[in-house]
């Protein structure tokens, strides 16, 4: 599931230290040996005929017409057995229809051959996905040894949503009910990071949470000890073992925070929001930092008047250097999301404690300065941490939609605003971008502004639709601009479409440097510790976006735009400002 930069900011752009190490590619435990798999005989008679028939495939799995699916994918791959998609698309024809047993064979077969379905963005085929519905066949046949043979696997394989076997996972509140039948045996139990059954007192409960997790960054991380060595890491784990009697449970997740911080690549974090313990406080402000310095961007509605001041200390320490303190818990791919997320980070209040930023999280002051340069000191109360999503500037538009647009007929532009990948309830993906081909075959505009500069991510697999719709506007208007807005929120989906497109077009970057790399080890592995609940994500693929040897930090822009405090309060959105400046001048 992922920056900052001129003046003030350079403050915390330290040396973004680049590792020349390779990370692991590949799926481990995932050995479809291609010198091992037979081509074998082409019984396809009538080859126009195939092909019409896969199309139609495809259409009966939209429909839900599972008997029919069965019927047609057995006949394509009997006369043509090197595709694993139809093999993949006879076992789900089956799995539809509680057939577990005959759907078996066929899923073995698309394992080993591969599968990419990108028709059908609802199924899920990479092979650590498609290891566990094979763990689950089994499962449903009540076949324990080869379920768990399949499931252990699956994680092997990097599987990156273990908490959901247990219903303990973000997206699913129910335990999977294939493995029903053994679902409370002690090694099944074990394998999935299920809670103990054994009484723990509240320091083993402790440790086994930490030991847990250390685990799981072994499983789940791609390269864990590429930017520090494993020693380190268990001198790191040992330490909190042996202090954990004298700390408190909060004072434990900054500890586990910590050692996630180690990692040093931005899908690794822990939320303290939604365990049963060590959940923290947080400030009821959100902090940003501006070209000028620290300041306030919201706040709950006690605290509105503090909207706009700047922030020149927290509690004792300077706000700049409370700032850098904070990427001893800020694992990122570049300085850039240092910026992003920094001030997130101190607003947690456990967090300032364990930095040595305040004495007390129950009370933090601050030292603010206003519009007439008064300076004042405010204690703010914390409340209970509430998270939906890393932070974004509030920006001066109402709009909320992941993705909308508008037309700027004074600059004969189209402005589309993608701030998240992921599908509107009233118009998805892919006819929102069918909506902007057809305005600009229309002819509609001349420039084509698309605005990433919220887009921390999402779904991956929704990115082509946009790309293409890129791709479409330079090859229609050779003369005009293709301009593409870019921030330190610009992170993970939202990067790899900002660098898909650059490869395939010639946009103009407007903006700040982007908060991630070209190539970064990225993704989200979900974790939930068995006792304590605490949730996080582990870094559990590699992203190569760019050339193999592109050694970028970020995206640098083209027209850089510093963002100031001054522009932002007084409602000036100045990078859009200077890409409409750019489109009004001479067409390239």
């Amino acid at each position: 599931m992922y920056k900052a930069v001129f003046g003030l900011l350079g403050l915390i752009i330290l040396s973004c230290q680049q590792s020349h190490a390779t990370p692991s590619r590949g799926t481990p435990g995932h050995h479809n040996n291609a010198y091992q798999i037979i081509v074998l005989p082409n019984q396809v008679r009538d080859p126009l005929g195939y092909y019409h028939s896969k199309e139609l495939l495809f259409t009966l799995v939209e429909r839900e017409d599972w008997p029919a699916v069965v019927k047609l994918a057995t006949e394509l791959t009997r006369s043509y057995q090197n595709d694993g998609v139809t093999w993949y698309l006879l076992s789900l024809g089956y799995r539809q229809q509680q057939q577990w047993r005959a759907a078996i064979a066929p899923l073995k077969r698309a394992l080993r051959l591969g599968v990419r379905l990108k028709r059908l963005p609802k199924w899920h085929d990479n092979p650590n996905d498609m290891m566990v519905t094979l763990a689950e066949l089994y499962g449903a046949l009540k076949d324990k040894r080869n379920a768990m043979l399949w499931l252990e696997r699956a994680l092997e394989a990097r599987w990156d949503d273990k908490p959901a076997l247990t219903g303990r996972s973000l997206f699913s509140r129910k335990p999977n009910p294939h493995f029903v039948a053994f679902a409370q045996d002690t090694d099944f139990r074990r394998l999935v990071g299920a809670e103990p059954g054994a009484e723990f007192d509240r320091d083993a409960r402790w440790r086994h949470d930490l030991h847990y997790l250390a685990e799981e960054i072994r499983r789940l991380h791609v390269s864990a000890f590429h930017r520090m060595s494993e020693p380190d890491f268990e001198r790191k784990v040992a330490q909190i073992d042996k202090h954990i009697p004298a700390l408190s449970d909060q004072q434990v997740v900054f500890e586990l925070m910590q050692l996630l911080g180690m990692l040093e690549n931005g899908h690794n974090f822990i939320i303290p929001a939604w365990g049963k313990a060590g959940n923290t406080q947080q400030l009821p402000v959100q902090f940003y930092l501006f070209e000028e310095g620290l300041f306030i961007v919201a706040a709950d509605s006690d605290y509105q008047h503090l909207v706009g001041k700047q922030v020149l200390k927290i509690g004792n320490t300077p706000a700049l250097q409370a700032l850098e303190k904070t990427g001893e818990v800020n694992p990122r791919d570049n300085n850039m999301q240092q910026a992003w997320l920094g001030p997130y980070y101190l607003s947690l209040t456990q967090v300032l404690q364990g930095l040595g930023v305040v004495e007390d999280a129950s009370k933090v002051t601050l030292t603010v300065r206003g519009e007439a340069l008064q300076t004042q000191q405010l204690t703010l109360t914390p409340r209970a941490m509430q998270f939906n999503g890393f932070p974004k500037l509030p920006r001066q538009h109402s709009q909320s939609e992941p993705y909308w647009s508008k037309l700027l007929p004074e600059h004969k532009a189209l402005y589309v605003n993608f701030n998240a990948v992921r599908e509107r309830k009233d118009v998805s993906l892919d006819a929102f971008n069918q909506q902007l081909r057809d305005t600009l075959l229309a002819g509609q505009a001349e420039h084509f502004i698309l605005d990433l500069r919220d887009n921390s991510g999402g779904n991956g697999f929704l990115l082509p639709s946009t790309i293409a719709t890129a791709v479409l506007f330079e090859a229609l208007v050779p003369k005009g601009k293709l301009i593409i807005l870019v921030g330190r929120n610009t992170f993970s989906a939202g990067h790899d479409l900002l660098v898909r497109i650059s490869k395939l077009t010639s946009p103009v970057l407007v903006g700040e440097p982007s908060g991630t790399r070209p190539n970064a080890i990225g993704e989200a592995g979900w974790f939930t510790l068995p006792f304590s609940g605490q949730i996080g994500v582990i870094s559990s693929q590699f992203h190569q976006q760019g050339a193999a040897e592109d050694s970028r930090v970020w995206l640098a822009p083209d027209l850089p735009v510093a963002l100031t405090a001054k522009d932002y309060f007084a409602n000036k959105d100045a990078v859009l400002d200077a890409a409409l400046t750019l489109v009004s001048g001479k067409s390239r």
